[in-house]
């Protein structure tokens, strides 16, 4: 086979497999189609809808326009319009990612941000951050009108 017919045997084999070859697959499904190293922030089913999530989201794009928010278009619109919201108020590019190959499982993510090339961050899962505990009030308990209080006049 010559080399010409071999590189028409490849075309024809990849348009016959669904397309062009994709580099790490699993992990583009993962990371709603980009790669781990190009993500700063990713956010499951279960957290979408957290507050300290929708506002470090929030954050991340209003100091850095150059991001992207990738939204799992599976999950439901009302898990997806606090993000798209973010993204029209400060200009900053969305997709939504609709192909089934995107799942709404708990631990799926339903949320990425992610940049165009390679930030290669270390920690990219969203945690809670949890609230300090207030120490609690003591309560002053008045037993009626006839409660004498030391005020000194």
């Amino acid at each position: 086979m010559t080399v010409e017919n071999e590189n028409v045997q490849n075309r024809l084999d990849q348009a016959m497999n669904g397309g062009t070859p994709k580099i790490n697959p699993d992990e583009q499904r993962r990371y709603l189609g980009t790669f781990k190293e190009r993500v700063s922030l990713a956010i499951t089913d279960s957290e979408v809808l957290n507050p300290e999530a929708i506002a470090e989201v929030e954050n991340l794009i209003k100091n850095d326009n150059n991001l992207t928010i990738k939204i799992n278009g599976n999950i439901s619109p009302n898990m997806q319009s606090p993000y798209i919201k973010i993204a029209t108020q400060n200009n900053a590019k969305f997709t939504l990612n609709t192909d089934k190959i995107y799942g709404t499982n708990p631990n799926d993510y339903a949320v990425v941000v992610a940049a165009k090339d390679a930030i290669n961050q270390e920690d990219i899962e969203f945690h809670e951050k949890a609230i300090p505990s207030k120490p609690k009030e003591e309560t002053k308990k008045h037993f009626g009108k006839n409660c004498l209080t030391n005020k000194k006049e």
